[in-house]
């Protein structure tokens, strides 16, 4: 049936109900096609109430075997047609830019089922490597676009003829790994059951009885034991999954969200399934809440043995080309509403400063510089967003990230990441200084992993790897920076250090003194870092709760 079919029989339905259509529109999707029908605003609640009807009747003539139709309604405005119009108004008062912030809201944050505007390769990820014929494991923390870089992965593998798949643990964090085991499975077997279409060859034949099987299986629920299943699978697949014959793209997405005690043995079940075939898992995680091996059982997956290790977590040690990545990003959402670059209506400085606030992360920079326009829309007649309007939005959303940390961690050890986070501000702060040292050598103390912890959930930054004490030979230090939230909402103390960017080039003022800025060029800024406070390991750890004794 043609779409222009579909759209008759609609229009019949809707035309005894005195329903017009303006248009539709398809999207298609495995073994599912969705039609979507604009119709006007008011009418919206009365045509999805025969959405039903509509559906039963046009998948009664539906001739695509295993494809299923489903029917939407949206509203029609007259603005739809023209979504970015042009506006006598100027600055941010236009409504040009009252379009950015609500593209930024909406499309920061990726999905399989919204990707990114525009997917733009972050010089730091590997997109060859997401489709090598290798296991994967993507690690960052949450916004640095791990999800954006495994969605540009199945679509060049989806536009290659490859077979994806594509599941969020977030769906899983509830069931043990059996469990989850038998829903990824299911998933790949619909996926490449689907892949076949009306073929009878036996493999297939064999795949889609054990998709049967498992489905029966895991909806028998109780205590499952897999048994020779997986092996089932194994078998199974390796039949159909051959090289130059069917590749499969296996995406799991968010995988720190599973139980950490249990990942190991769902990536266990995971590569069992998928062994000598060519079929491949790519795994995005946060690295410090991700356990994919368990040496003394070895069950799981190991790096490198098993599966390789992608690293986007980023860090401000070249933050000339983070601030050019992050603008170029940006650039699209600007662009596709009609203002021609960022710096159109953002200071220089601010545009550093949003580098600073969001620690190089892509999805903080984004969502930061939404809130940042809404700022600066408080001041009257406000033009350019400024430094003090990135700073206000960059406390505002502390409570963002606070809740990050609930979400990510358990109860007592979210308690504990709080009070030690509280007091890593309060000492560096109390110091006179936004940024602070750590001593390399005491990399294995417990009170470390804290530190590690608060930098994953973006409290900290990374800005020095590596930095010699000029005094005492052989002794390095990692330098840090307070994220912009933990002092930016804060009245300051006179004569703090506090350290900027501008233009990528890091810049260094005392707070409440005129005329301090001052460019820290590679000596200056490494002799400024060297007078930065060194943090007490000891002290971080009895406030995180740990004992140390």
């Amino acid at each position: 049936m043609s779409a222009s079919d579909y759209e008759a029989r609609i229009a019949r339905v809707l035309n005894d109900a005195d329903i017009r259509i303006v248009r539709v529109e398809e999207r298609s999707f495995p073994g599912e096609r969705w039609l979507l029908v604009w119709v006007d605003e008011d009418s919206v609640a009365a045509a999805q109430s025969l959405a039903g009807s509509i559906e039963q009747e046009l998948n009664s003539d539906n001739s695509a075997e295993g494809e299923s139709l489903a029917v939407t309604f949206r509203p029609h405005r007259t603005d739809d047609e023209k979504p970015w119009a042009s506006t006598s108004k100027s600055g941010l008062a236009s409504s040009k830019v009252d379009q950015l912030i609500q593209l930024l809201e909406a499309r920061s944050r990726t999905s399989d089922a919204l990707p990114s505007l525009k997917y733009m390769e972050d010089p730091r990820a590997s997109l060859a490597a997401i489709g090598a014929s290798r296991h994967h494991i993507v690690y960052g923390r949450r916004g640095v676009g791990k999800t954006a870089l495994l969605l540009e992965g199945k679509r060049l593998a989806e536009r290659d003829g490859h077979v994806t798949t594509w599941v969020n643990a977030h769906t899983l964090r509830l069931m043990d790994p059996a469990k989850a085991f038998l829903v990824i499975a299911e998933n790949v077997l619909t996926s490449l059951v689907q892949r076949a279409g009306t073929s009878q060859a036996e493999s297939f034949v064999r795949l889609k009885e054990l998709g049967d099987k498992v489905a029966s299986f895991r909806a028998a629920g109780g205590d499952i034991a897999l048994g020779g299943i997986v092996a089932d699978l194994n078998n199974a697949l390796r039949a159909v999954l051959r090289q130059g014959i069917v590749r499969l793209y296996l995406y799991l997405d968010d995988f720190y969200l599973f139980p950490i005690t249990s990942q190991p043995h769902l990536l266990d079940y995971l590569a069992i399934m998928l062994r000598d075939c060519d079929g491949w898992l790519k795994v995005t995680s946060i690295e410090r809440l991700t356990r994919p091996f368990e040496p003394s059982s070895r069950i799981g997956v190991e790096i490198p043995h098993d599966v390789s290790k992608i690293d986007l977590d980023v860090t401000l040690e070249d933050p000339r080309v983070t601030q050019k990545f992050l603008e170029s990003v940006l650039a699209n959402y600007t662009e596709t509403v009609g203002i021609a670059k960022p710096s159109t209506i953002t200071r220089s400085a601010a545009l550093g400063r949003l580098i600073l606030g969001s620690g190089g992360v892509p999805r903080d920079y984004l969502n930061l510089f939404a809130s940042s326009i809404v700022a600066a829309r408080s001041r009257a007649n406000a033009r350019e967003v400024g430094q003090e309007d990135v700073a206000d939005a960059a406390g505002k959303a502390a409570n963002g990230k606070l809740r990050d940390l609930a979400q990510d961690v358990s109860g007592d050890s979210a308690s504990s990441l709080t009070s030690a986070l509280e007091y890593l501000s309060s000492y560096v702060r109390g110091e006179g200084y936004t940024y602070f040292r750590v001593d390399v050598a005491q990399r294995s103390h417990l009170a470390y992993e804290v530190l590690a912890r608060l930098v994953d959930l973006r409290f900290a930054h990374l800005i020095q790897a590596t930095l010699s004490d000029q005094h005492r030979q052989g002794v390095k230090y990692e330098v840090y920076i307070l994220d912009l939230s933990q002092y930016s909402g804060v009245r300051l103390k006179r004569g703090l250090h506090v350290l900027d960017l501008e233009d990528g080039q890091w810049t260094l003022r005392l707070s409440g003194k005129a005329n301090t800025r001052r460019k820290l060029r590679s000596t200056l800024f490494r002799d400024e870092l060297r007078r930065s406070p060194v943090l007490d390991l000891e002290a971080l750890g009895r406030h995180a709760g740990l004992n140390l004794t």
